[in-house]
């Protein structure tokens, strides 16, 4: 049976449109309410783990539609110019697991991952490390994998570290990237790029992480290594195909702690200068919605 599935149009055209070179290969503004849309390379996200996509006023889809006010006392609104629905990132107190999972649906030799993600309001890192992204060709945390993760400043803020064969390797290159109170409620912008090694024993490949605050007119490369071994023995064809958002915090937060995500992009090229000049221009309007009969 055909099923109806509502994106808006700037998801719609980048979602059948997802082989050309140096372009956007997949966005998602999550303003379809649906996480079930897919594109002809078979993108999928995973089940929600303790995500769900809100508006400022309620939890509109977690593993199927859903109608749920927004609890007293919460702030869910979304970022200024990005529409009215976002991801939400759900720590309740104690407990450490809230992940979203996605599959490409195929590799990439080259990889820029690019989203908007707003700071808890209540921001306090935990004396130990959390997840932030995880990304990899066939088997998660082996050569191959590349995963950053936070680790505490001493502050109650976080340093922002990366591994080059997931969480089994060595941390490199702690870097500042929150600081509490002043960082608490901001978005910022962050663009994650992994480039396969040319072979096993080549370590040529790149990873590298650039993060820009709402308002700012430049991006930070925070992180970046031309000499990686990103290669996996076990996997058929190389380049990335799956991968993880925010996951396990190892000192789950003392509070109810809830991040946000929003214009979720995947791109082959770089994206920066396009993402700098959209934001010269200012906020882009809300693209008009359509119907897709699948």
């Amino acid at each position: 049976m055909a099923k109806l599935k509502y994106l808006t149009a700037i998801a719609l055209a980048s979602l059948l449109a997802s082989t050309a070179n140096g372009e956007q290969l997949i966005i998602d503004s999550f303003e379809s309410g649906d996480m079930s849309a897919t594109n002809a390379d078979g993108f999928d996200w995973g089940l929600n783990n303790r995500t769900s996509v809100v508006t400022a006023d309620g939890v509109v889809y977690a593993n199927g539609t859903k109608d749920i006010a927004t609890p007293s006392g919460r702030d869910w609104s979304t970022k200024e110019g990005l529409g009215e629905h976002h991801l939400r990132f759900y720590y309740r107190a104690g407990e450490p697991m809230t992940e979203q999972r996605f599959d490409l649906g195929r590799h990439y030799k080259d990889i820029w991952i690019g989203y908007w993600i707003r700071v808890p309001t209540n921001f306090e890192h935990g004396s130990l490390n959390n997840k932030f992204l995880s990304v990899w060709p066939q088997k998660y945390d082996r050569d191959g994998t590349v995963t950053w993760q936070t680790r505490p400043n001493g502050s109650g803020g976080a340093n922002l570290v990366f591994q080059d064969g997931g969480v089994t390797s060595g941390e490199a290159n702690s870097t500042p990237f929150i600081s509490v109170p002043s960082d608490r409620g901001r978005w910022m912008h962050v663009v994650a790029r992994v480039k396969a090694a040319s072979g096993p024993e080549a370590r040529d490949g790149i990873i590298q992480f650039y993060r820009r605050w709402e308002g700012s007119t430049s991006y930070e490369l925070i992180h970046e290594k031309t000499s990686a071994d990103t290669w996996d023995d076990e996997s058929v064809e190389q380049g990335i195909s799956q991968g993880y958002l925010m996951g396990w915090a190892n000192d789950p937060y003392d509070v109810t702690t809830e991040w946000f995500i929003d214009e979720f992009s995947i791109y082959n090229s770089s994206p920066i200068d396009d993402f700098l000049k959209t934001s010269s221009i200012g906020n882009r309007p809300n693209p008009p919605s359509l119907e897709l009969v699948n």
